[in-house]
């Protein structure tokens, strides 16, 4: 039987990280909700501590060992990550005097491995295609006698991450909806977890790039799907398939999932800028990109509240510039329309 985290965990995670953690800022855009057909308000966890969400979970997942004495300044934590939970890790570990091991793939952004070098401690390299990342550090926390602590896979990471929609419904009241990226599933976990606490009709909607949608494939399979190699402009969502914690949480509490192509997220990276003058990751905007879909499929209602997670701003300034480069008549479009 799987030991799911329960809204008891989120609530004690955020007296736990408050300390540690922004209680990141709520925007919305009257220009945005006319051309969405519904009420959005965005939790700009891209302005994040280490520019993402991940941090609210890392900084609970130490503590909380801390607590238990299973990681102290003598014994460390070991991890992997495709970027921003690396990232996290390294800001936690270098605040909290923990020593980790970060392994990070080699296909992740220069920025997100640059940044949790920049901290001190110690990263490693792997393959994606070729390397067993989970075996990998297994194999250090042993030779080591550290503590290992998954990228999204663990009751604490989650609780953790759903503090942020927590904070969310708290500081603007009723939503009808929430809409947030889907990576191995450790924020929609969270987030519904908070969210269907305070309002139990409330839907909570995943959102994940069409070429790497395991998570979408794997609700309506109804059993965990893997994808060999995701390729996608979303780094953060290039998960090849989600875990049996986080796929029973979202059989239990998430309305359903759905995936948006790379077009709909340069669109959204652009409408973030041009909107909200904000730097957002691509994996970040996937919320913002699923609600034009969700809205025109019929699962959300025109004029609905509906509050998303901006889940990361953690760019290459040339990746960003070029995703704003790219050909795209959206923003165009949207401005003649509602002139």
């Amino acid at each position: 039987m799987i030991d799911m985290p329960t809204f008891e965990d989120v609530a004690a995670a955020a007296a736990r990280i408050k300390p540690y953690t922004h209680e990141t800022r709520v925007v919305g855009s009257r220009l945005l909700n006319k051309y969405l057909g519904v009420e959005v308000l965005i939790k700009c966890e891209n302005q994040q501590r280490a520019g993402s969400f991940k941090s609210r979970g890392v900084f609970n997942a130490i503590l909380a060992r801390s607590e238990r004495g299973l990681v102290s300044k003598d014994r460390g934590v070991v991890t992997y990550s495709s970027g921003n939970h690396g990232q996290a890790m390294a800001l936690a570990s270098y605040q909290l005097e923990i020593p980790a091991v970060v392994l990070m793939a080699t296909d992740s952004p220069k920025v997100k491995v640059d940044m949790a070098k920049s901290y001190g401690i110690e990263v490693m390299m792997y393959d994606p295609e070729e390397d067993d990342r989970i075996a990998m550090a297994a194999e250090i926390a042993k030779e080591r006698d550290w503590e290992v602590i998954p990228s999204f896979d663990d009751g604490e990471l989650i609780a953790g991450h759903g503090t942020a929609v927590m904070e969310l419904v708290r500081e603007v009241g009723h939503l009808d909806d929430v809409v947030v990226p889907v990576g191995g599933g450790g924020l929609i976990s969270g987030s519904a977890l908070a969210a269907k606490v305070f309002n139990p009709n409330v839907k909570v909607w995943g959102v994940e790039p069409e070429a790497a949608n395991d998570a979408q494939r794997s609700l309506e399979k109804g059993e965990i799907v893997t994808i060999s190699s995701p390729m996608t402009i979303a780094d953060g969502a290039r998960v090849r398939h989600i875990t049996e914690l986080t796929f029973a949480i979202m059989k239990a509490k998430v309305d359903g999932i759905v995936s948006v192509p790379d077009d709909m997220i340069f669109t959204s990276m652009k409408l973030v800028a041009d909107r909200l003058k904000l730097v957002a990751e691509p994996t970040g905007v996937l919320g913002l990109a699923g609600i034009k879909k969700l809205v025109a499929d019929g699962r959300i209602e025109r004029g609905s509240r509906v509050g998303v997670v901006l889940s990361g701003g953690n760019v290459d300034l040339d990746t960003f510039a070029a995703c704003l480069a790219k050909p795209d008549d959206a923003i165009a479009q949207m401005q003649a329309w509602l002139a």
